[in-house]
């Protein structure tokens, strides 16, 4: 009788299983008005309809905003409630491509192309580490990261996450590759997040200049169209409704389930002002940045230790960031998996990682202590086995082997 092969008992259990919750949720989400229209489409909606009436430069107006979610939604509310657009002008245009009068297929359509930007993003991974590992075994871990919760969550409530990603993937196949050019575009397009790509960018201030002058140019050309699409208006709107969010004062913004350490902060000290643990939080934002270059500035070259290290930590210290943006975590998994290039044995482990993590993921609905621990346990071990791989892998890593 044939030994039961467990990895693919889980690999198949796991793809049923996260294949049964995603389409149940979905299906759930898209014929309940009330969890539709409670999306993070509803601003992207809303800008894309201030820019056609009322022109591109009023987008972040916050009474205009208001006054389209309201008639979106169906009763008013306070301004503070409003769900506001805090991304950039160059944004717009791309949701005014699945604009269409009914709320739920615009939602449907702008889905179908957040999808479309993450399977160029696996095309793009697997374009980087296709002659590194065994077909079937690279299969399986690119389906897993098109599998993984953070990714599913943000397309389930309308955020353009996807797009992060994208930049994240080129800046990873750039730096690798040593094409600094298209990793320096890359870090421009995950300006869709900047106080993200900021802390990502500075450090090649320092090292591989090259990275840092592209990226520049790219936020250059983006700062231009927007200012041609939204005049000067939009730009300093974008800018005054950036500082809006990080006050926090707007109830959308949802800072209490936040997975970063501000977030952490709010739910361990409830009572405590939240001006202070602000400045905490900023305070280790910048502390984080210059860590960052100090890293940049120490090592002989910038290698997968410093880019999956630099994303995991700026994800914790960022001052704003949800569940959806820890699709970034898969770059500090394709670092993992490079590591083990050299162990087949191993390779083959890892491959499951992705459908292990997202499992691990769903628990935390069970229980609010496990949303309050997995996540953070998942991030501690990411970064170990991403700056010491040879002891959390137990692999031993040959200079020839690393990543350059």
């Amino acid at each position: 009788m044939r030994p039961i092969n467990l990895r693919r008992v889980f690999f198949l259990a796991s793809v049923f299983s996260l294949t049964f919750v995603y389409i149940f949720l979905w299906l759930r989400m898209i014929h309940d008005p009330a969890q539709y229209t409670g999306t993070d489409f509803v601003p992207f909606y809303a800008a894309s309809q201030i820019a056609s009436n009322e022109g591109p430069g009023r987008v972040y107006d916050l009474n205009l905003q208001k006054k389209y979610e309201e008639q979106l939604i169906g009763f008013k509310f306070p301004v503070e409630n409003v769900n506001i657009y805090v991304n950039p002008p160059f944004m717009i245009p791309l949701a005014n491509l699945v604009f269409t009068p009914i709320f739920r297929n615009s939602l449907i359509f702008w889905e179908i192309l957040m999808a479309f930007y993450f399977l160029t993003s696996s095309i793009i991974l697997f374009s980087l580490m296709h002659n590194l590992f065994p077909l079937k075994d690279l299969l399986i871990f690119l389906l897993g990261l098109l599998f993984f919760f953070p990714a599913y969550k943000s397309l389930l409530i309308g955020q353009n996450s996807a797009i992060l990603f994208l930049g994240a993937c080129l800046w990873l196949y750039g730096l690798l590759k040593r094409k600094d050019g298209i990793a320096g575009l890359g870090l421009a397009l995950m300006t869709v997040r900047p106080h993200i790509a900021l802390p990502l960018a500075l450090p090649f201030i320092f090292k591989r200049k090259v990275v840092f002058w592209w990226f520049l140019a790219g936020v250059v050309a983006l700062a231009l169209f927007s200012w041609l699409y939204s005049g000067m208006d939009g730009i300093l709107g974008f800018i005054k409704l950036l500082t809006v969010s990080a006050e926090g004062i707007n109830t959308t913004v949802k800072e209490k389930y936040m997975v970063n350490l501000i977030g952490v902060l709010i739910r361990l000290f409830p009572n405590s002002p939240l001006s202070f643990i602000h400045l905490v939080g900023w305070v280790a934002y910048l502390i984080t940045i210059i860590g960052l270059c100090t890293l940049w500035i120490r090592s002989t070259e910038i290698q997968g230790k410093q880019i999956g290290l630099a994303i995991l930590v700026i994800t914790f210290t960022a001052p704003h960031l949800h569940m959806h943006d820890l699709v970034l975590w898969s770059i500090p998994l394709v670092i993992i998996l490079l590591s083990a290039q050299n162990d087949h044995v191993l390779i083959r482990k890892l491959a499951l990682v992705p459908w292990w993590l997202s499992m691990a993921i769903l628990f935390c609905f069970f229980s609010p202590i496990l949303e309050s621990v997995i996540p953070y346990l998942i991030l501690l071990f990411l970064i170990s086995a991403v700056y010491f791989p040879e002891k959390i892998l137990s692999l031993s890593i040959t200079e020839k082997g690393s990543i350059s």
